[in-house]
């Protein structure tokens, strides 16, 4: 019987013509129509012509590296997910992959299913995203890391960002100091003087946006509080 469900849509950047050919053969039996794109060049137009619900990504490629074009499509695309396929056994190349912003990889040689059950995976992962944030106006989206006041979509640094978040997550009650820098991560420490900048940068950017119902005001020798009507 033929397959009336749609397809997921797939970009494969691969080189090695006997791969591609068979994967773009096989994958729609498994629900999977492929692109293919055999360089870095021809994959980043790709990636860049249409919205893909996922991507197959080779390390090793004619024109370059298969993770620098990975950190290009992070920079436009945080959330679609990213396979690399990858031929080398050490273990730095797969964890250097994964710093770039892959979400998970597999060696070479992998069978169909194996390499299916991955991307079923990847796209189970994508669909469960958290509900969005809101308070007032402000709505935040966690998995997009998109933020709007009004409607008004927010240009806000990823820093600023996190911060947003945080206060629209815990809105009308104190957010510390110490919350915040344990939001920003690992190397958090170096922000903690440029604190009340980010809060001051994200005043600008809601009154810019017109949210006059939202304040953002400190509370004294504690941390700060976001409110909204």
């Amino acid at each position: 019987m033929k397959n009336t469900q749609p397809l997921y849509q797939v970009l494969l950047v691969e080189d090695d013509k006997l791969i591609a050919k068979s994967l773009k053969m096989s994958l729609p039996y498994k629900g999977f129509e492929v692109t293919v794109c055999e360089s870095v060049r021809e994959g980043l137009s790709g990636f860049q012509s249409k919205r893909f619900d996922l991507i197959l990504l080779d390390i090793n490629l004619p024109d370059g590296s298969g993770m620098d074009l990975c950190r290009e499509m992070r920079k436009t695309d945080d959330v679609v997910p990213i396979l690399m396929l990858t031929a080398n056994v050490d273990e730095d190349s797969a964890v250097r992959g994964l710093e770039e912003g892959a979400d998970d990889y597999i060696r070479k040689p992998y069978g169909v299913n194996e390499l299916t059950a991955r991307m079923k995976r990847l796209l189970e992962r994508k669909t469960k995203s958290p509900p969005p944030l809101r308070s007032g106006p402000l709505r935040v989206d966690l998995k997009k890391r998109l933020a709007w006041a009004d409607e008004e979509l927010l240009n806000l640094g990823k820093r600023e960002f996190e911060i947003l978040a945080l206060l629209v997550r815990k809105s009308g009650d104190v957010v510390t100091r110490n919350d915040i820098l344990n939001a920003l991560g690992e190397e958090a420490e170096m922000y903690d003087r440029t604190i009340d900048s980010h809060l001051s940068h994200i005043r600008k950017k809601l009154k810019e946006a017109g949210a006059k119902d939202v304040s953002i005001t400190p509370v004294y020798g504690v941390g700060y509080r976001l409110e909204s009507k």
